[in-house]
């Protein structure tokens, strides 16, 4: 546990920092919202440094005499390095608070700040005028031997497998995740689904057992017989409302400063009600700066983005066409590609989908990790009840990517391939190479390459 001790004087409450580019996507303005508390006026500085030359002053802001409450400081940044999941480049901040300009400050806050825009543009989500592809999978917190409690050396090693195998996403499935894991995605590259503390599916299987519905029915029509009748527990319930806010309030405000995060989750199966308008009306009353995802939302009514679970290839080749180039939200899978078993199937097919039809964003793999714990006394990872455990979900905690002791499955070793973002093939005695990156990081390169191969005769 850590004590901290404030000054009595005056303190740094809270502050909110948003980046904002001009029209060209060229220069940059840093904004910090500040909240103080103080008996008396004080001085604010915010300071922006580039970590490339740490004694290079990038810029900064110096608020005249301040007291308690919120002030916005504004640093103009010409040409800022831009944060994406490919180029994580990062500056320095500085927040502080003095009495007078040559006192010691009663308080510094220093924090990372990644230059990086995020839209709904022509139906897509962009990040700095460039639409993006998700190549993600879902994550749980998950240790063999800890269960819950994941040592920060053990999560620094699951992203960096994440990133040697062509992943430039994770969603965090279905709870915000520890601190340090957005300040290793900010560092490393990785786009964030940041999702909220909330499921409750298990209504779901009260109001569907008593319909008998039959198993040849697929998800989306069970949706439309049950998840109405589900969302009158708690989601559609006025009296749950403070509860499901709080799950909104807690995620962003505390993480609401990471670039790595590009939308807001609302929750996991938990149906479609009053409650869920409730929380996007206070994210986006909050944080208009990214956009808003919920699966539970079949008609988008508050969501950004449709999303869909476990859809055929074929079917989402026709969501893409349905509305035809002038469609308005864009579509992610919140999970596909079930990674039980061998490997999840139709990887290729799934990316060839995303690639032909701009409307479809890519997607989440479920999930990152099988979750056997190892029984010392039997020399295995248990699971599903090996531990006299009930209920529990047999199986269906092993259907990651990785093994329980998070070495690649096979399965993971095929989705790098598939998520390769180079990709090269043979054409009538010549190779071509296709860079499939967002952001190729150098502006000269083109998309696609020929080498003309010579006779060896």
């Amino acid at each position: 546990m850590t004590l901290l001790a404030f000054s009595s004087k005056a303190r740094i409450e809270d502050f909110f920092v948003k980046t904002e580019f001009d029209e060209l996507y060229e220069d940059a303005v840093l904004s910090i919202t500040v909240s103080l508390t103080t008996t008396e006026p004080v001085l604010l500085q915010a300071t922006l440094l580039d970590r490339v030359c740490p004694t290079a002053t990038v810029g900064s802001d110096n608020a005249s005499q301040v007291g308690s409450g919120h002030t916005i400081l504004k640093i103009p940044v010409k040409s800022p390095r831009k944060w994406t999941a490919e180029t994580p480049h990062l500056y320095d901040l500085s927040i502080c608070i003095r009495t007078a300009v040559d006192e010691e400050p009663l308080q510094k806050i220093k924090h990372r700040v990644g230059f990086r825009q995020v839209e709904i543009k022509k139906g897509n989500i962009t990040v700095n005028d460039q639409p993006i592809l998700f190549r993600g999978a879902n994550r749980h917190d998950h240790h063999p031997q800890f269960g819950r409690a994941v040592p920060f050396s053990f999560l620094r090693e699951d992203l960096l497998l994440m990133k040697r195998h062509n992943l430039n996403s994770l969603r965090c499935c279905h709870y915000p995740s520890h601190p340090r894991l957005y300040e290793l995605c900010d560092e490393l590259g990785l786009w964030v689904m940041d999702e909220a503390d909330l499921e409750c599916h298990g209504f779901y299987d009260a109001v569907a057992q008593p319909l008998n519905l039959p198993d040849s029915m697929d998800y989306e029509e069970r949706k439309n017989h049950t998840f109405g009748k589900a969302a009158q527990y708690t989601s559609n319930n006025p009296e749950w409302k403070e509860a499901y806010l709080d799950r909104a309030i807690q995620m962003v405000q505390r993480d609401k400063n990471h670039p790595c995060i590009v939308i807001w989750s609302l929750g996991n199966e938990a149906f479609y009600g009053q409650n869920q308008q409730a929380m996007h009306d206070y994210i986006k009353a909050t944080d208009p700066s990214r956009p808003i995802h919920y699966e539970g939302d079949p008609q988008a009514k508050s969501a950004d983005m449709f999303s869909y679970m476990y859809p055929s290839v074929k079917r989402i080749e026709k969501l893409a066409v349905a509305e035809g180039e002038d469609f308005t939200k864009p579509i992610v899978l919140c999970e596909y590609g079930h990674a039980m078993g061998n490997a999840p199937g139709a990887l290729e097919e799934y990316m060839e989908a995303f690639r032909k039809h701009r409307r479809l964003q890519g997607g989440w793999i479920w999930e990152w990790a099988n979750h056997g714990l190892w029984d010392e006394k039997r020399g295995l990872y248990g699971y599903g009840g090996d531990f006299g455990d009930y209920p529990n979900d047999g199986t269906f905690v092993m259907d990651g990517l990785c093994f329980s002791n998070h070495t690649p499955t096979p399965g993971l070793v095929e989705l790098r391939k598939a998520y390769s973002p180079v990709n090269a093939s043979y054409d009538n005695g010549a190779i071509e190479i296709e860079n499939r990156y967002d952001f190729s990081g150098l502006e000269h390169l083109n998309a696609f390459y020929r080498v003309e191969l010579l006779d060896s005769e």
